[in-house]
């Protein structure tokens, strides 16, 4: 595990070979400055599978949706998760949150691109060929904001009511994988920090 000071976060990179499972506990308010011993907004990158059922999901309209089709509705061998945790909106604001959200997820797009993987989003989804790409969600406690967002690794291990594609499958590299993660989440936090320097330097009318 290392940690890596940038700008106004603290990314946590948690070692790719301990495959922690993401199971909803890590959506929960302040998990890494309880696991990690960081404070203020942070990312937390991990590698590992997915298994949620519906009592541990937070998107309503999922629920409702697919109860029905299995026990666990999310669920993978291999992912690389990404958690955000901020502190920076007081009180904390849902809507904002999933702008950011999507602000992850074309940034994803962007650099899939870079790589020849032509992608289309629907929403906070990913899909190539018709084939699910990443889970996401954004959520929000008394303080903070949290999004969750995982990208399939391995073709093993979903739903069977899901189709989806993994990024090894797509060509690519294992190697690369870490070093592709944590440039991504960089993109991110200039982009906020970006936004926050235009509210600085503009006039009000």
């Amino acid at each position: 595990m290392r940690k890596i000071e940038y700008r106004s976060y603290n990314i946590v990179v948690e070692d790719f070979g301990k495959d922690i499972v993401y199971d909803g506990t890590q959506l929960s308010s302040q998990y890494i400055a309880n696991n990690y011993d960081v404070l203020g907004n942070s990312i937390l990158i991990f590698r590992g599978g997915m298994s949620l059922s519906p009592k541990e999901m937070v998107d309503i309209k999922d629920i409702q949706r697919e109860a029905h089709l299995a026990e666990i509705l999310i669920s993978s061998d291999d992912s690389m998760h990404v958690i955000i945790e901020e502190f920076d909106i007081q009180p904390p604001n849902l809507e904002i949150e999933y702008y950011r959200l999507r602000l992850l997820t074309l940034i994803i797009l962007e650099k899939l691109a870079e790589k020849g993987i032509k992608a289309e989003r629907k929403g906070t989804d990913i899909y190539i060929d018709k084939k699910k790409l990443n889970v996401a969600i954004a959520s929000v406690g008394v303080s903070n904001s949290k999004i969750h967002l995982g990208l399939n690794v391995g073709s093993t291990g979903f739903p069977d009511h899901v189709t989806a594609v993994g990024l090894l499958e797509l060509g690519v590299k294992q190697e690369q994988l870490e070093k592709w993660m944590i440039s991504i989440v960089k993109l991110y936090i200039d982009e906020v920090q970006m936004v926050k320097e235009d509210v600085s330097k503009t006039k009000p009318i």
